[in-house]
């Protein structure tokens, strides 16, 4: 059977991608799809899509299926969002096809600024899991957070982490991690000393900065700061998600060309410590412009 010559290149494109000749970067701008292929999720033996779906704007499960026929297979979520709804939106979307895709979600722990004692925290932790299990119609979870981490003594109790190994260990989630809106640099510097987390979820853009869309609350950090403990956290296994990836606005490669929001995510992408992204999108338009 012939092809023409615009399908064997891209094609080629794809196999090369796949051996390893071509390196992320040109491969991201040769390809029409960020979604068509997939990266390991730093040593957690799991593959992701670079494109993700950030499942916390929308309650509509036609625009999430049609993230998911687009090709994208990494969903994120988390117990706060619409009050735990959005888990049990996902849970139905997903119901008989839930091997396909990897479920990333979040659960809060409040420490009580040292005052919890390691049963209170303990139980936080496993009453939250099971929420998350129940609502998302599953017996596991690929990737479990702590949500939205500010301070490093959170990542330093011991009781929190005692209770993530168990849980990995006895299959109900199949790595851990955290989350970090703000002070995520020294948080993030925190977590490199042992690199104990599997997964790390920090805001990246190219602005260094963002302003949250249902919000007046915002942020910066220092831009190169965080650029090295991304390359530290990914030389030593750490999965690397970049959220808030369009919130520092439109961007464009180009002079000449109209800056987009896909530009926006192309150029978290080109960033080969960036194993895949929590991209919002609430409807289907945005989802065409990523996909």
């Amino acid at each position: 059977m012939k092809i023409s010559r615009k399908v064997f290149i891209q094609r080629s494109l794809v196999t090369a991608l796949a051996i390893g000749i071509l390196p992320r970067t040109l491969a991201f701008h040769t390809r029409p799809k960020a979604v068509m292929s997939h990266r390991k999720l730093g040593n957690t033996g799991i593959e992701v899509t670079p494109l993700g779906f950030g499942a916390s704007r929308t309650q509509n499960p036609a625009v999430l299926k049609n993230a998911l026929d687009k090709g994208i297979t990494f969903l994120d979520t988390g117990r706060a969002y619409a009050n735990g709804q959005n888990e049990v939106m996902i849970g139905k979307a997903l119901k008989g096809q839930r091997q396909k895709y990897v479920i990333q979600s979040k659960m809060k722990v409040d420490l009580e600024g040292g005052k919890a004692s390691p049963r209170q925290v303990r139980k936080q932790m496993e009453h939250s899991l099971q929420e998350s299990l129940e609502a998302l119609q599953t017996d596991y979870i690929d990737v479990m957070l702590l949500h939205g981490v500010r301070e490093k003594e959170v990542i330093q109790d011991p009781t929190i982490r005692q209770v993530f190994s168990e849980m990995k260990d006895r299959g109900a989630i199949r790595a851990f991690g955290f989350s970090s809106h703000s002070n995520h640099v020294e948080v993030l510097r925190e977590a490199n000393r042992d690199h104990f987390f599997d997964v790390a979820m920090v805001p990246f853009n190219h602005a260094g900065a963002f302003e949250h869309s249902q919000s007046d609350w915002s942020t910066s950090w220092n831009q190169p700061a965080l650029i090295e403990e991304m390359k530290k956290a990914h030389r030593n296994g750490t999965g690397m998600v970049a959220m808030k990836t369009c919130s520092g606005g439109r961007y464009s490669h180009k002079k000449k060309e109209k800056p987009t929001y896909r530009g926006a995510v192309q150029w978290v992408l080109e960033h080969d410590f960036i194993d895949t992204t929590a991209v919002a999108m609430a409807n289907f338009r945005e989802i065409d412009e990523h996909t």
